[in-house]
Parts: structure tokens; sequence; C-alpha cells
């Protein structure tokens, strides 16, 4: 699995050297950026990925970009620095999936404890990604007959059920129930269902 990491865009190069000092001071690494779209240019990749974003960038926005990469739903998480701070701007990079709004001049070891947060924050979400991605590969490997009773069994449905229903014999359905347990890599079918559901994995 990737490590977490941390990306710095601003286009104040005292500021980005000064953050990524702090950082170095926890043994956290990372990468700087001067604009978003130097950023977007050179990492395609967000997933696992915390990015400390100053609001007034040349060119498109932090807040742009923010919620530009909100759309994407790849699990960064994102803290956003200004030091033209105020409600409404903080109101929108919150509502746009902004971990957290930060304002300049910061204080060090709050900045550290939320960057430290939000690469927890990262991880988890890299984790949740990693499932969901597994269990797209495990639902592409079924049959068309397969995926028929795997609705049916998500639906609830006995064995019984999904052969009168399909208009197959008994063992057939059976047989279909133990091919998909096994794509699936389970051995019960409310593991199976544990991994269908949204929120369960």
């Amino acid at each position: 699995m990737t490590k977490p990491r941390v990306v710095i865009v601003d286009d104040d190069p005292q500021a980005r050297e000064s953050l990524a000092l702090l950082l170095s001071t926890a043994d956290i690494d990372s990468e700087e950026f001067a604009s978003a779209e130097e950023f977007l240019e050179f990492t395609p990749d967000i997933s696992s990925l915390c990015l400390v974003l100053d609001n007034r960038l040349p060119g498109m926005s932090g807040l742009d970009l923010l919620e530009r990469l909100a759309a994407r739903d790849e699990g960064a998480a994102i803290v956003m620095m200004t030091g033209h701070g105020d409600i409404p701007t903080a109101v929108a990079a919150m509502k746009a999936g902004a971990f957290h709004f930060v304002e300049k001049p910061y204080d060090s070891e709050a900045v550290l404890a939320i960057v430290q947060e939000a690469l927890s924050r990262a991880e988890r979400s890299q984790d949740t990604h990693a499932e969901a991605d597994l269990f797209r590969r495990c639902l592409n490997q079924l049959t068309q007959r397969e995926r028929q009773v795997y609705d049916l069994l998500l639906e609830g449905l006995t064995s019984k059920a999904i052969a009168a229903k399909l208009d197959i014999t008994l063992r057939t359905a059976d047989h279909h129930r133990g091919a998909i347990l096994q794509k699936f890599e389970v051995r019960s079918l409310s593991h199976l269902m544990r991994m269908a559901l949204p929120g369960k994995r």
C-alpha cells in the first residue's frame, strides 16, 4: 500500500519552504508546487494524499482546485490555508470537502496535528478505496447467470426461491452460489453481503 504523502501548493516560495521545514521536524516528507496547474500536471494520483492548499493562487484558485479534486472522490484529505481568511471562504471550503481550514499566520503545533490527522484520514480512505476496487474486480468476474443469482442472494432469497425464480434446479442454484462465494473469496453469505453493502466494507 502506498504511504500517504503531503503536498504543499502555495505560490509563496518562503511559505512553502517554511511549512516543509516544519513538517520535516515531525519526520513528514513533502512535495511543493507553486500553482494549482503545476500540481495537476505532475500529480495525477491524489489517493492517499494530504494536500495543504493555499487559497489565493495565480490562475486557478485553491478553492477551485479543491472543488475539482472533491468531484473526483479519490480520498485526498485537503487542508485549506489562506492569509486572507474569512467566514464565507471557510464555509465554502468545508462545503467543498476540505478536511480543515487554517488561517495564516498559523500555530505550528496546531498545523502539525492537523496534517498528521489528515494523513491518518487519507490512509483510511486508501484502505476503503482498495476494498472497493477489489469488490468491483470480483463482481466483474461473475458470469451473467451468476450475476442474476448474486442479485437475488442480496435480496435475501434462498437457493430454493432463486431456483424457482430463474427456472433452474436447486442443485444449479447452489452451484452458482458456491461459485460466487469462491470468486469473492468468502465463506459465507453474510460476509458477501458485508462486502456488497456501502458502509459495511
